[in-house]
């Protein structure tokens, strides 16, 4: 008798600590989404990567060149009207050239020196980009590195994103909770994963002076982690 009552205590107490953990447990449970939103835009700005390499048996005469192309270059860009806030130095390089030696166990032997210098440039006027790479070959310019396509403007395309991807999350966060039966609780954490901007399917071409060239569109995007609780 005396067993079956310590029991029955026991049991007691087991079912309270399991009645009292359940409702810890409901107020931890969670749930984390990732919402996405993208805005797309058609770009009103361009920026070009080029620059100047010039090779001589001195790094003086080398580098004498590439000043002299540069400053040239720098002249057609204030003439068309390039702020100078829209222009920056990227790089500057000097660099040994060498060719293989006269036979085929000798040595590379150096012929001279490399010299080279890097721009980046702002064109906010994309109609006259193709005219403009013209001038700026003509002027000395060799080194073409590369064209990415952009918004002036991005602030209100940035917050659109912002917004959408906080109205997926939330429609995500809601829609799993329905599938699983229990209601959705406040929003408890944010965090932004990052906004970016990038190209996408080239729509209308514009044949330039020197070069077909596509702005196409380009699409910011935003990317953020939203946790939920859950059973509230």
């Amino acid at each position: 008798m005396q067993f079956t009552a310590m029991w029955f205590r026991a049991g007691a107490v087991a079912m309270a600590c399991a009645l009292s953990a359940a409702p810890a447990l409901a107020q931890d449970a969670r749930i984390a989404v990732v919402g996405e939103g993208r805005v797309v835009a058609v770009p009103d700005m361009a920026r070009l990567s080029l620059g100047v390499e010039m090779r001589d048996a001195t790094a003086a005469g080398a580098m004498a060149q590439v000043a002299e192309a540069m400053s040239a270059m720098m002249a057609v860009l204030d003439k068309v009207g390039i702020a100078a806030n829209d222009v920056q130095t990227s790089g500057v390089f000097l660099q040994p050239v060498y060719e293989p030696g006269p036979r085929p166990d000798s040595p590379p032997v150096q012929t001279g020196l490399s010299a080279s210098s890097d721009l980046t440039v702002r064109v906010r006027d994309i109609a006259a980009l193709g005219a403009l790479l013209d001038d700026l070959a003509g002027a000395g310019g060799n080194r073409f590195s590369g064209l990415s396509w952009d918004v002036q403007d991005r602030a209100p395309l940035l917050e659109a994103a912002r917004r959408a991807a906080v109205a997926d999350g939330r429609a995500k966060a809601v829609l799993y909770a329905d599938a699983a039966g229990v209601p959705l609780g406040p929003l408890v954490q944010m965090a932004e994963d990052g906004a970016d901007a990038v190209p996408i399917v080239m729509m209308e071409q514009a044949s330039l002076r020197s070069m077909p060239m596509a702005a196409g569109e380009i699409e910011i995007a935003a990317r953020l982690r939203m946790v939920f609780t859950l059973g509230e």
